[in-house]
């Protein structure tokens, strides 16, 4: 349905609201949580860089020999 053919009522408002404070509490507790796991991935993608890089520069020397 349309805003137009049912406006929102007082009752809906609170619940929207009341939906919003629920995921900003479940949003705070596991921010560290996901945190430490974009910290792990992040440390994992530059060790992964960091090899690959290596690898890369070892083929480079390989073609100018």
């Amino acid at each position: 349905m349309g805003t137009k053919n049912c406006p929102e009522t007082a009752r809906q408002k609170m619940i929207n609201m009341m939906y919003l404070v629920l995921l900003a509490m479940m949003a705070m507790n596991v921010a560290a949580e996901v945190l430490d796991a974009f910290r792990v991935v992040d440390s994992s993608l530059v060790q992964t860089y960091g090899t690959l890089e290596k690898k890369a520069n070892q083929q480079y020397a390989a073609f100018e020999k």
